[in-house]
Parts: C-alpha cells; structure tokens; sequence
C-alpha cells in the first residue's frame, strides 16, 4: 500500500522517537547526518506522487545531504549547514501535516500521531536555535558539567524548556536565548492546552457519532 500523508504518521513518529534514541550514542557528525535523513525520510513518507514541487524539494535536499557526506570543512560550519537543511525540511514537513489536519473532516489516529510528531519536529526545532546560538556565542548558555558533548544536550535542554522540566543544569545567559527559551516553554503549554484538546475532542466525537443510516 501506498504510504500517503493520510496513513503515513505513525511511521514518521516511530522514525522520530528512534532518532531522539539512538542520537546520543553517536559522534556530532553521524547524528548531524541521521537528523537530516530522518527529516527527509519524514518528508517522504508524508508527501504524495502529487506533489510535484515538494518532491523537487526532496530531490535537492537529497542531493545536497549527498553532497554534504564528501564536504570537509570545520565540524561547526557542516553542523550549521545541516541544521538549517533540517530546519527548512521539518518546516515544510508541519506545514504538510496543518494543511492535512486543516483539510480533515475526521479525526483519526493517524492524526493523533500527527500531532505527536509536530510536538517532536518542534522540540527539534528550537534544539537547532540554541546550537546555532552556542556555536555563535559559547557565552549565550552555561552548563553545569562544563561541556556540552554533542547535539543531545541541546535536545535535552529543549524537551526540559517545552515540557516546563526545568532541572537547572543547562541555564540560558544571552537575553536571545532567554527570550527563545521563554517563547518555547509558552509554545509548549499552549500546544498541549489548546491544539491537543481540540484535535482530542473533535476525535471523541468522531467516535461517538452513530453511523449514517
């Protein structure tokens, strides 16, 4: 069967999820690499033979990952360069999943799952800003161990900040990062508030509807 964006999100989340598992195991390189396979791999199963333009995008966001492979420059430079491929590829992939969920006139799992992974693709996001950051300005964030390993740390203090965690460890400096930390945290709380209960509901109520007669 055809995988379509209509049946494809729990197949895209499963990739997620094993993505956030295994990247901290890993080297900086591989894991810049498996980030941008796993936003394009996204990216393929959500989109349709229809859509002509997005697959273009496909086609020349896999050529550049290619390319990106064989490019020997400075690790910070390659990382920045993945990154803002992987950011405008998980873009591409949420606006995809609103136009569907938007278009939708039911709610099914494969929306829940949808959500789930918009949830994932934004934490992933926001990770990207405070790297990006860091790498611009060591200053602009402080930790506690005095290293940062690679980009999990980044990951984990962007899940913590969006799920209001917390734990202290990793504390922004730079007024940017503070901002951006703060707009996360909100982002976080109004998702699960306000997009999850609604798409929920409206899922509910798809379900306790008797069929047509």
């Amino acid at each position: 069967m055809r995988l379509t964006a209509r049946k494809a999100q729990p197949w895209v989340c499963m990739l997620l999820i094993g993505l956030l598992l295994v990247h901290p195991f890993v080297s900086a390189r591989i894991g810049a690499f498996l980030f941008v396979m796993a936003s394009l791999g996204a990216l393929s199963l959500s989109i349709t033979h229809r859509d002509r333009k997005l697959r273009i995008y496909f086609y020349i966001a896999s050529a550049l990952l290619l390319w990106s492979v064989f490019w020997n420059v400075h690790e910070a430079t390659h990382r920045i360069f993945v990154y803002l491929l992987c950011t405008s590829t998980y873009f591409l992939f949420i606006i995809i999943v609103i136009n569907d969920l938007m278009r939708s006139k039911e709610v099914t799992k494969n929306e829940i799952f949808a959500l789930i992974n918009c949830y994932l693709i934004a934490g992933t996001v926001f990770s990207f800003i405070y790297e990006l950051s860091y790498f611009l300005d060591p200053a602009s964030l402080s930790f506690q161990t005095g290293s940062i390993g690679n980009h999990s740390v980044f990951l984990y203090f962007s899940f913590t900040t969006m799920t209001t965690l917390g734990y202290g460890d990793v504390v922004p400096i730079a007024p940017f990062i503070r901002h951006i930390a703060v707009l996360e945290a909100i982002f976080g709380q109004f998702y699960i508030a306000i997009v999850v209960a609604f798409i929920l509901s409206r899922y509910i109520q798809h379900r306790n509807t008797p069929p047509p007669a």
